[in-house]
């Protein structure tokens, strides 16, 4: 019954906070816009500066869902000091909620930048993995979804190979590299799941380029 109470503790904490619609209310305040309805469509950083034009509220956008993430994880190890199934379950429903939040229908945004918030205190290493196959696929293809999705499908395979030490830099140290690793993986099926359309439009153009 107590692993029950903590479990649904951190699954509600980590859900409300991660749904809490950044870009959405930015951009209704500041351009009394529904982003929803404008750009991509996507609840998110990059939908937030293109239909804002504007770098700081962008910048702004991106800050608070860096901090949904982050200030989960603290929160809930304040509650559940290094608990590492708190804190999993809390990371992964920030991201659900970040990405089908209930208060916009289930229409959010694609879970990226809270899921860097949730990494600089969980395991910073991962978002310098991730950065670095981001460039190097964005330098040889120059598209930013191909880009997006080839760095989260490689970068939790690359921390089988990474040395341990490289994890005891973290804020929480109590997290062992094979509980990382689950989380990351499950993190990174969430963040697919929310690029789909775009996985759906690569497969299309490449199928249509190999008919030819």
């Amino acid at each position: 019954m107590q692993l029950f109470s903590e479990y649904l503790t951190s699954i509600l904490i980590g859900y409300f906070l991660g749904s809490f619609p950044t870009a959405y209310l930015i951009i209704k305040l500041a351009k009394k816009k529904d982003i929803r309805q404008e750009g991509s469509g996507i609840v998110g950083t990059m939908n937030a500066f293109e239909v804002s034009e504007s770098i700081a509220i962008g910048i702004f956008v991106l800050i608070i869902d860096l901090l949904k993430g982050s200030l989960a994880i603290v929160f809930i190890n304040q509650i559940f000091p290094e608990r590492f199934w708190a804190i999993f379950f809390t990371s992964i429903f920030v991201v659900i909620g970040h990405i089908f939040p209930i208060w916009l229908k289930f229409k959010g945004g694609r879970g990226l930048a809270v899921t860097a918030g949730i990494m600089l205190v969980v395991g910073w290493i991962f978002i310098v993995i991730w950065i670095i196959n981001f460039a190097v696929s964005y330098i040889i293809k120059r598209d930013l979804h191909f880009s997006n999705i080839i760095a989260t499908i490689i970068s939790p395979i690359i921390l089988f190979i990474l040395p341990e030490f490289l994890l005891n830099y973290n804020i929480i140290q109590m997290i062992r590299k094979n509980d990382f690793i689950i989380l990351a993986i499950v993190i990174c099926v969430l963040l697919l799941i929310s690029h789909k359309d775009q996985i759906i439009k690569i497969l299309r153009k490449n199928n249509g380029k190999t008919k030819y």
